[in-house]
């Protein structure tokens, strides 16, 4: 018969969060690598109207059109370079895409013992990190487009 020792770990909270960190404008920010996609270049947006805040435009990747969500305008920001990036995320109501600096992303491991509490309110976050004196929001995608957070 198995007993246990009293001192178990939870298992339901995992050691390490793997994330990919971005930039929108400069501004970085971190995302989940389990809610990526996948990466390429930035095509051409095809503006839509709609309700849904941030979205305004669709672009078509390979065979399928996806609504593009406008991170830089939520951070009143523009993106940088002369070639940006385009980073595909799995929304719970369907994959969209955010249009990213074209720095390329940097994938990182973070203990989380390091992950603290999102102190803005300009994204919506699971929670955040700090890279020397900067704070790096990891962005909620599942809250992406659903108006106030």
């Amino acid at each position: 018969m198995l007993r246990t020792t009293g001192n178990s770990r939870h298992h339901g909270m995992p050691r390490s969060w793997h994330v990919m960190v971005f930039s929108v404008g400069g501004r970085r920010l971190a995302v989940k690598t389990l809610e990526v996609g996948d990466i390429g270049q930035w095509g051409e947006s095809i503006p839509v109207p709609g309700r849904t805040p941030f979205v305004t435009a669709v672009i078509r990747r390979n065979q399928t059109v996806l609504p593009v969500f406008d991170l830089a305008a939520v951070l009143c920001r523009t993106i940088q370079g002369n070639s940006p990036l385009c980073l595909r995320v799995k929304h719970a109501l369907g994959d969209m895409v955010i249009c990213i600096d074209e720095k390329i992303p940097v994938l990182q491991t973070l203990d989380h013992s390091v992950i603290q509490a999102y102190r803005g309110t300009d994204v919506p976050a699971e929670g955040s990190y700090a890279n020397g004196e900067e704070e790096i929001p990891i962005l909620s995608v599942s809250r992406l487009g659903m108006g106030s957070w």
